[in-house]
């Protein structure tokens, strides 16, 4: 690629794994490369613009969209992500501005798959929640096409939220924010990898069992709140555990909702790589 060639970027990047894309102008993915993320600061940015410039290929990039753990600062364009310790108060868009000479858009993860589903998936259901199940859990709320926003911009954390513990510990569950017994402490990827030592497609249909009730407590607080119309499961334990853990949630809803619609529940268009297509959303120029 090179010449009057014009691409869009988008990448992902997670806890564990980074994933770049360089997109048309419709959103056509033209280029690809995934790599695990480095814990250190200095080696995830080196690989990020080394990504970036090789699925870009020498064509002129036109914006670059970015998706990442929160909290983020929207305003200053920094970022703090819970699961990478050595990345805080990053400038990461002014980085990425300077380096390729373009705007840099960035979202919290959960955000931009929302925005994703709703502008490139076609998921147009307001109010529609988002909530993703991978290293961590986190969701968003889109109104209209509108990414729903807090006080200052803040970015809601759903998957903080304290919920009942059907695992049966005698101790509470300490989060990495600080909490204790929130969703993502005890649902999360990461969560479920250091409590049964193993990843969690390994799980026996028991553990889900109790993984889906536990989820159930968060959705319907989410959906006595939001009322949304529809909540879609993203992320790679959504989609990996999707025919064990969807009928549980659903069944959860209908028994604990009495004075809200119970909402449809479904699985993102784009499976574990909602937030990589929400990255290529804000590049796109959706939720500015």
């Amino acid at each position: 690629m090179a010449g009057g060639v014009e691409v869009f970027i988008g990448a992902d990047i997670g806890g564990t794994k980074t994933l770049v894309v360089a997109c048309d102008e419709t959103g056509r993915e033209v280029q690809r490369q995934r790599f695990p993320t480095p814990t250190a600061l200095s080696e995830g940015l080196q690989q990020l613009v080394a990504a970036i410039e090789t699925v870009a290929a020498g064509a002129h990039i036109r914006a670059i969209g970015v998706s990442i753990g929160g909290p983020i600062d929207r305003r200053r364009g920094t970022v703090s992500p819970l699961h990478q310790p050595q990345w805080r108060d990053v400038p990461l868009r002014l980085l990425l501005e300077e380096r390729f000479r373009c705007p840099c858009h960035i979202e919290v993860d959960t955000d931009a798959a929302a925005l994703g589903e709703w502008h490139l998936g076609n998921v147009r259901e307001s109010p529609l929640v988002y909530v993703t199940l991978s290293t961590g859990v986190g969701g968003a709320l889109v109104l209209d096409g509108q990414l729903y926003r807090g006080a200052s911009g803040a970015h809601p954390e759903l998957g903080h939220q304290i919920v009942p513990n059907e695992f049966g510990d005698s101790e509470p569950v300490r989060c990495a924010c600080g909490a204790s017994n929130c969703l993502e402490s005890l649902i999360s990827g990461r969560a479920l990898q250091q409590r049964f030592g193993c990843s969690p497609a390994e799980l026996p249909a028991e553990t889900w069992e109790r993984i889906g009730r536990i989820l159930g407590h968060g959705l319907r607080n989410i959906a006595v709140l939001y009322a949304p119309r529809r909540i879609v499961l993203g992320g790679s334990i959504a989609a990996a555990a999707a025919e064990r853990l969807v009928p549980i949630v659903v069944a959860s809803l209908h028994e604990q909702l009495m004075l809200v619609p119970v909402p449809a529940v479904s699985l993102s268009v784009f499976g574990a790589e909602a937030s990589l297509w929400g990255a290529v959303a804000l590049a796109l120029g959706y939720g500015q």
